[in-house]
């Protein structure tokens, strides 16, 4: 046995009778530490021409907001900007993959392009994400 446990004797209350302290006992509300501000980001381009990114932050009331994404090199490429706060998590996906249609899921907004063929007058040789037009 690892601890002692005592359970409460509510076997006689009804319901509406009940109290808080019948069932958990006295316990303080815990306070919760105010949430500590972050951001980071990278962009990575590898031998194949794939270029990859992502980028996050959050602020001091624990909003965070970010994105993550991909461009390979024959143009295919998959860019998901989100948020997270207190009424959720909040994507949207833009992508020309193929099979991918207009369908929104949950708290999801999907927005699909038909695929199109990578040219290389509009690559750019760079890994800074801000330069691609799929943002």
């Amino acid at each position: 046995m690892c601890g002692a446990y005592e359970p409460s004797d509510v076997s006689g209350i009804e319901y509406d009778e009940l109290k808080d302290g019948d069932v958990i006992g006295d316990i303080e509300p815990e306070e919760f530490a105010k949430p500590v501000p972050y951001n980071f980001q990278f962009n990575h381009k590898d031998n194949f021409g794939t270029l990859q990114h992502r980028e996050e932050s959050k602020n001091e009331n624990g909003v965070v907001r970010g994105s993550y994404g991909y461009r390979d090199a024959l143009g295919m490429y998959r860019h998901v900007s989100y948020v997270a706060d207190a009424d959720g998590f909040h994507a949207v996906l833009r992508t020309n993959e193929p099979g991918i249609g207009n369908k929104n899921s949950a708290d999801v907004a999907v927005v699909a392009q038909s695929p199109s063929v990578y040219s290389q007058a509009s690559s750019q040789d760079s890994t800074n994400s801000d330069n691609d037009d799929y943002r």
